[in-house]
């Protein structure tokens, strides 16, 4: 298999209102996110959706997006 170009490419739904602190009602991230594909390679459609389903399992912005993990915040005072 002979990949020529695969790019991906994330969008969300934001409500600004929330993130602007206009409405204390309106969450501040986002409704849903949308991963996008897009490959160039001399292989079948099913080809290229197999190639979709190994990059979610081995992404680590997708499964970082798609499964909660803990966040924590500090100061740094360096």
């Amino acid at each position: 298999m002979e990949l020529k170009k695969v790019e991906s490419g994330y969008e969300g739904a934001l409500d600004f209102r929330g993130f602007l602190g206009i409405s204390e009602e309106v969450p501040v991230g986002c409704k849903n996110i949308r991963v996008y594909f897009k490959i160039e390679a001399d292989v079948s459609e099913d080809q290229k959706e197999e190639l979709i389903r190994i990059a979610q399992k081995y992404s680590p912005v997708f499964n970082s997006l798609a499964k909660p993990i803990p966040v924590s915040v500090q100061l740094d005072s360096q």
